[in-house]
């Protein structure tokens, strides 16, 4: 009888906590699209899923830390740290994260994972862009 009591109270808590907005849906990365080619700056773009109101303003997005890329087994070389990122809002539940270098990117593959951090959230994600991809005849 006891046990019943505590597990209809677990599920009535487990409900609770998906009603609460910070809970009901988790930020979402889509796919990269690149808009540059090799010996070119980097032009590059990824779609953000389920944006909240503010969570863009409030959200902080980088290259990951050396230790993150040793835990997920990526080689982080020095050049990546010239991607900058930058977050918009679409307004609409969506938005976008923009990637761009000052510098033309000379490396034909690139690799690497992007650390978002928002006000409910963190998230990393791998992402591989292929700049210089192989002609087909």
């Amino acid at each position: 009888m006891v046990r019943a009591v505590m597990v209809r109270r677990l599920s009535l808590l487990f409900l609770a906590a998906l009603m609460v907005p910070g809970w009901a849906g988790a930020l979402g990365l889509g796919e990269i699209t690149l808009s540059s080619r090799l010996n070119q700056p980097l032009q590059a773009e990824i779609p953000l899923y389920a944006v909240r109101p503010n969570d863009v303003g409030g959200m902080k997005i980088a290259l990951a830390s050396a230790a993150q890329f040793r835990r997920a087994g990526v080689e982080r070389p020095f050049y990546l740290t010239r991607i900058n990122f930058a977050a918009e809002d679409n307004g609409d539940g969506s938005g976008r994260i923009r990637l761009s270098t000052n510098r033309p990117v000379n490396e034909p593959f690139l690799n690497f994972l992007v650390e978002v951090d928002w006000q409910t959230g963190r998230l990393v994600r791998e992402f591989t862009l292929l700049l210089d991809p192989p002609v087909y005849g």
